[in-house]
């Protein structure tokens, strides 16, 4: 699996124009539209912590990648995007799996509780 399939495959979906970054990145989590979460350790603290937040409490995937390799994605993200596309997501996922420089989180996403009303 080459070293950088998480990036090939993040510049690729930034082509498609599948993704969403700035203030779409938040609704885009909070609806599921976010198949997987990108996100630069670069990132300012309350901003990185609202991610995180979000992306726990509606299971998304997060992905945390160094920020040298995140601004090789491309100059229009700063910080963090998600992926919307399924077949991007799981490509990045599963070389997410096998990667000891990032750190990932909710890689397997579990069924939420129901509550009874």
């Amino acid at each position: 699996m080459p070293a950088d399939q998480i990036l090939s495959l993040a510049q690729l979906c930034v082509r498609t124009g599948r993704f969403a970054k700035g203030d779409a990145l938040i609704p885009s989590i909070q609806k599921e539209q976010a198949k997987v979460v990108l996100l630069s350790d670069g990132c300012g603290a309350n901003r990185a912590k609202k991610i995180q937040d979000k992306c726990a409490y509606y299971q998304i995937p997060l992905i945390v990648l160094p920020s040298a390799k995140f601004e090789s994605i491309s100059s229009k993200i700063n910080g963090a995007f998600a992926i919307l596309d399924p077949g991007f997501a799981k490509g990045i996922i599963q070389a997410a799996e096998h990667r000891e420089d990032v750190q990932a989180f909710n890689l397997t996403k579990t069924s939420k509780p129901e509550t009874s009303q």
